[in-house]
């Protein structure tokens, strides 16, 4: 029995949320379009790939939470928040970012033929470190 639009995009949901790269391509169809939050769209399932592993890396403990959901016909919708860390010089900044977001996605012959994230894109730039004060050696 074939997999309904909600299961497939659920399935998608949890394979970004355990950083499963393989189940993530066989979710995508060879002609998978990404869209991000600032309207840049990425053409191709094996190329989307490499910008996860590069996004997973610059933004550990990347999470997607949906609380909503509804399906018509081939799309679904999703409404929920989404949240990480950012990595800054090879360290994980000790805070975490969460931003209300939502999702459309296109489900062709079983697998995710696009998927559109729609967002606040601020959380982007990371706080900056917080730099000590130049202190003064003064003798007594």
């Amino acid at each position: 029995m074939a997999r309904s639009p909600l299961e497939i995009t659920g399935s998608f949901v949890a394979a970004i949320n355990s950083r499963d790269l393989n189940i993530l391509r066989s979710l995508m169809s060879d002609d998978h379009v990404f869209t991000d939050a600032r309207g840049t769209k990425f053409f191709g399932a094996d190329h989307m790939i490499e910008n996860w592993k590069l996004f997973f890396r610059a933004f550990p403990q990347y999470w997607i939470h949906v609380d909503s959901n509804f399906a018509s016909a081939n799309h679904v919708a999703l409404f929920g928040d989404v949240g990480g860390k950012w990595r800054v010089g090879g360290q994980v900044m000790p805070t975490a970012w969460k931003v209300t977001a939502s999702w459309l996605a296109e489900i062709q012959g079983g697998r995710v033929r696009r998927w559109s994230i729609f967002c606040d894109t601020s959380w982007m730039n990371p706080p900056e470190p917080m730099r000590l004060p130049e202190l003064t050696i003064v003798e007594a």
